[in-house]
């Protein structure tokens, strides 16, 4: 019982902590850095993930993610690796 309940408690925590940090993104970060649409945790850490693909190499950016295996960091980046679509789109485009 004791362990469900501190399960429970660190995840109240957790969400706290997020709730904090999104809402100084929004009302704070957001305006400073003239960002007309909701900023939260979860579009900055993909956005990170999205800029640093080809210019972070995989260890380190699993040091930065912290996670356990870099399986889950390539499986992660692998997400977000479109240099040859975007490249293709460019020539297209003449962007």
């Amino acid at each position: 019982m004791l362990e469900k309940y501190r399960a429970y408690v660190i995840n109240k925590l957790k969400l706290s902590e997020r709730s904090a940090v999104d809402k100084c993104l929004r009302t704070q970060v957001a305006p400073l850095a003239e960002i007309n649409k909701t900023l939260t945790m979860h579009i900055t850490i993909h956005t990170f993930a999205s800029v640093s693909v080809d210019k972070i190499p995989l260890q380190l950016l699993q040091k930065l993610y912290r996670h356990s295996s870099i399986t889950t960091t390539v499986g992660y980046q692998a997400n977000f690796i479109n240099k040859d679509t975007d490249d293709a789109l460019n020539s297209v485009l003449n962007y």
